[in-house]
C-alpha cells in the first residue's frame, strides 16, 4: 500500500530561534552595599547579558579598570557625602573609552550637570531593574555610536611650560608623568624639543631613538587613531612616549604632534606634553588656553625667569578671560640650585611674579646623579616626592594638601 507520508518532506519540529536583547557583552560594577550589587546582578541575568564583574570598593585597586575588557563600568556612590568629589577623584583612573555610570543618592541638578560635563552618566538611587534596563541600553548605543555623555569623557591635557631654558622644566614633566603611571593613570609623556632631546636620559631609556618624520610618513588627514598609536613608546606599563624628530619645520612638527594628541585623547588619560624653555620655537599662548585644560609654568628664581613667567601669565590670563576658557595655570618654581645661587629671594618671588605661587620644589643636590643613573628622584628624594604629589594633586584640580578623599577609600593611592 503507498504511504504518502513517506514522500512528504520531513516537518522542521525545533523551535524557532528567539531574538534576544542586544546589549552590552559585560561590565565592571564597583558596589558599595549589596542592595545595589544585588539589582545590578539580577538584571544582567534577566536580560540574558554577560555577568558583571562586581568587586567591594575597598577591593579595588589602581589596576583594576586596566583589567576589564567591557567597555562599561557602573560605580556606586550611595554611601558617598559628595557624589562630585568623589566622582572627580576617580576620574583620572577611569578609561576615557569606556562608559562609566555613576548610582547615587543625590536628587540635584547641580549633580548631573557636574557628572554629565566629566562625561558620566547618572542614575539615581534607588531605581528598579526596567527602569534600570533601559538605561544601561541607552548607554550601550550610545557607546556603540560614540554619541551621548560619553564622547566627552576625553584626556585632560597638561602643558609644562618653561620660562626659560635650563631650570628643570622636562625633569618635572617626567616626574608628574612617571608618578601618575605609577598611580595607575594611563598617561602619555609628549617631548616637543624635536632637536638634541634629552628625555630618554630622564626616562632612563636605553637606545632610544625619537621617531623620524620624512617622506613616508602618513599625510596629516590621512591619520587615524590606529596610526596615531604606532608613534607611541612604551616607558612602563602606563607610560608611554611620543616623541619626533626631522628635518621639517618646527611648526610643521608641532602640527603633526597637535594631531596626534587631539587623537590619542580617546585613548589615555591624561597627556602631559613638555615645553622646556629651549625649545626651537615660540610657544603660542593662544594655542596654550585653546588646546590645554591645565598649563604648568616652570620658573627659577631668577630675574630672567622671572620676568618671562610674568608675561607669559599676563598673556595666558588676558587670553582666558577673552575667550571665556576655564584653563588652569599652575605656577611652579623650581630651585634647582641651592638658595643663595639665585638674586630673587623666597619671600620676594610672589612680589616680582605679580602671582601666587602654587609649588615650591626644593633644591636636589643628587639629582644630577639619579639622572644619570635613570632612576625616578620623587623615589629616592622625599622632598622631590613631596613636591611631586602635590602637583599630581593640584593637576587633578584638588587641593596641594592630602586628605581622605574615595582614592584612599578605593586603596588607590
Amino acid at each position: 500500500m503507498f504511504d504518502i507520508t513517506k514522500k512528504l518532506p520531513e516537518v522542521e519540529t525545533s523551535k524557532p530561534d528567539i531574538p534576544t536583547r542586544s546589549g552590552p557583552t559585560g561590565c565592571a560594577l564597583i558596589f558599595q552595599t549589596k542592595e545595589c550589587q544585588t539589582l545590578v546582578e539580577e538584571l544582567f541575568e534577566f536580560e540574558g547579558w554577560d555577568a558583571p564583574n562586581s568587586v567591594d570598593h575597598h577591593k579595588v585597586d589602581s589596576q583594576f579598570y586596566a583589567k576589564q575588557d567591557s567597555n562599561l563600568i557602573i560605580v556606586e556612590l550611595n554611601e558617598s557625602s559628595s557624589v562630585v568629589e568623589d566622582a572627580e577623584a576617580i576620574a583620572a583612573t577611569l578609561p576615557t573609552h569606556k562608559g562609566v555610570v555613576i548610582i547615587g543618592q543625590e536628587d540635584a541638578i547641580s549633580t548631573l550637570r557636574a557628572l554629565k560635563g566629566m562625561g558620566f552618566y547618572y542614575v539615581f538611587w534607588p531605581i528598579n531593574k526596567y527602569e534600570f534596563a533601559e538605561f544601561v541600553m541607552h548607554v550601550h548605543n550610545d557607546l556603540k555610536s560614540y554619541s551621548g555623555v560619553s564622547k566627552e569623557r576625553r584626556a585632560k591635557r597638561v602643558a609644562v611650560v618653561g620660562s626659560k631654558g635650563g631650570i628643570g622644566t622636562s625633569y618635572i614633566a617626567t616626574e608628574l608623568s612617571a608618578k601618575m603611571a605609577e598611580d595607575g593613570v594611563d598617561t602619555i609623556l609628549v617631548d616637543h624639543q624635536y632637536n638634541d632631546s634629552n628625555i630618554d636620559v630622564l626616562l632612563g631609556l636605553a637606545d632610544h631613538t625619537p621617531r623620524a618624520l620624512d617622506e613616508f610618513s602618513v599625510p596629516l588627514h590621512e591619520l587615524d587613531l590606529d596610526g596615531a598609536i604606532n608613534y607611541l613608546h612604551p616607558v612602563s606599563q602606563d607610560l608611554r612616549l611620543l616623541s619626533l624628530q626631522g628635518e621639517a619645520s618646527q611648526d610643521d612638527l608641532l602640527a603633526y604632534n597637535q594631531t596626534l594628541c587631539d587623537l590619542l585623547t580617546r585613548n589615555t588619560n591624561f597627556i602631559v606634553e613638555d615645553f622646556s624653555g629651549s625649545v626651537d620655537f615660540q610657544v603660542d599662548c593662544n594655542l596654550l588656553v585653546e588646546n590645554y585644560d591645565v598649563i604648568a609654568i616652570v620658573v627659577e628664581p631668577s630675574v630672567a625667569a622671572v620676568r618671562k613667567a610674568k608675561s607669559l601669565i599676563t598673556n595666558l590670563d588676558t587670553i582666558r578671560d577673552a575667550t571665556h576658557k576655564r584653563t588652569r595655570i599652575i605656577t611652579i618654581v623650581n630651585h634647582h640650585r641651592p638658595d643663595k645661587s639665585f638674586v630673587i629671594q623666597r619671600d620676594e618671588l610672589e612680589k616680582y611674579l605679580g602671582s601666587s605661587v602654587d609649588l615650591d620644589f626644593n633644591y636636589c643636590k643628587n639629582l644630577p646623579h639619579l639622572h644619570v643613573d635613570g632612576k625616578r628622584a620623587y623615589k629616592h628624594d622625599r622632598h622631590v616626592n613631596q613636591s611631586i604629589d602635590q602637583l599630581v594633586r593640584l593637576v587633578n584640580g584638588r587641593s596641594a594638601n592630602k586628605s581622605k578623599g574615595l582614592l584612599q577609600r578605593l586603596g588607590i593611592r
